[in-house]
């Protein structure tokens, strides 16, 4: 009885390790399509490039019709259109497991109060159904008490112009005290 109870612990041992690993080698498959961008960081209103990379994981040829991407935060209604969004059309063959680059997808980074930090969700449509991936454009974002800071400051820079006129005043004036006359009074004899 014993000796089955260690088998059985042992099978589901196995059985369990089995399943781990089965998650982990699942898990390095490479994504079909890839994102990044120039630079780290963006400021508002500068261009960058964002380079986009596509794994054909098939067997066969594939043909890239068109990329798709929206950029999240940056949406909106603007002059009768939608703008944020984006859709190149292709005509790209892609061979099988290969790899094809696209580096010349530009954007610029809004200056009307939509320029903050983004994800940038792309979609590739081939004659075999769609691809996603995404990224990110991260954006300097000065922080709101900033304004506050700078306006205290200005003030303060004032305020010390004027103590400095008035100190140099006060100098300029004690040197030029008018000296004290005595009037000699003449006696009457």
């Amino acid at each position: 009885m014993k000796r089955l109870n260690k088998k059985a612990l042992i099978l589901s041992l196995i059985a369990l390790s089995i399943m781990l690993l089965a998650t982990l080698v699942n898990a390095q498959e490479l994504n079909e399509v890839t994102a990044w961008t120039d630079k780290p960081k963006y400021t508002s209103g500068e261009k960058g490039t964002l380079n986009i990379a596509f794994y054909n994981s098939r067997d066969v040829a594939v043909a890239l019709k068109n990329i798709t991407l929206t950029y999240m935060t940056w949406r909106a209604y603007s002059s009768d259109m939608w703008i944020g969004n984006e859709t190149r059309t292709l005509n790209v063959p892609v061979s099988g497991k290969n790899t094809v680059v696209f580096g010349d997808i530009t954007f610029t980074v809004p200056t009307d109060g939509r320029g903050i930090s983004t994800s940038v969700l792309i979609k590739v449509g081939t004659d075999h159904g769609f691809a996603y991936g995404s990224a990110n454009v991260n954006v300097f974002e000065t922080p709101s008490y900033m304004e506050r800071i700078i306006s205290l400051f200005t003030i303060l820079v004032a305020l010390l112009i004027v103590c400095t006129i008035i100190i140099a005043a006060t100098i300029f004036l004690s040197s030029r005290r008018p000296q004290v006359t005595r009037i000699k009074e003449e006696k009457e004899e």
